[in-house]
């Protein structure tokens, strides 16, 4: 029988660190997530330009910046990348129902991020309570999700009015 990573050390866990991003971090994003039932889809049954999205769930998270950089296009002028990650506590994304997917929307001080990578591999004592093997399923739990995106314009979806910054 394991010692550590039972249910009330998960528990202890989680709640030092929904305190540590709820009251010490303080950094919050807007998740929109990709409504597939209302996003018109391709003869190949892929999703179109033309994605719709939920309403934004607002939730806490760590943030990682990467920096920026500009392509410069004869054509078009100066065209600015960059990366984000946004590293969300499992259990609050289990509370909020949330679950990211590829394609999702973050936004972030105004600026718009597409999900591109999605890691759940974070496990607490190392062990995922799915799949027990030596261990009873009260051991263990998936701690962390983190998402890695790129920086997507705000004309390219169908979340805010480009021009005039109102909500559609």
């Amino acid at each position: 029988m394991a010692l550590f990573g039972s249910s009330r050390d998960i528990s202890m866990f989680v709640n030092i660190n929904k305190e540590l991003l709820n009251d010490v971090i303080q950094q919050e994003v807007d998740y929109y997530q990709i409504n597939l039932e209302n996003t018109p889809s391709n003869l190949y049954g892929e999703a179109s330009q033309n994605k719709v999205y939920n309403a934004p769930v607002r939730t806490s998270c760590l943030i990682e910046r990467g920096d920026q950089t500009f392509n410069v296009d004869d054509q078009f002028g100066a065209d600015a990348s960059q990366n984000y990650t946004f590293k969300f506590l499992h259990r609050m994304l289990v509370e909020l129902s949330l679950w990211p997917e590829v394609g999702d929307i973050v936004e972030n001080r105004g600026n718009y991020y597409e999900i591109d990578n999605i890691n759940e591999n974070q496990f607490v004592a190392g062990k995922d309570a799915d799949y027990p093997k030596d261990v009873g399923p009260e051991f263990g739990e998936s701690f962390s999700i983190v998402c890695v995106g790129h920086f997507t314009r705000v004309s390219k979806l169908q979340i805010v009015n480009a021009r005039g910054g109102q909500n559609v």
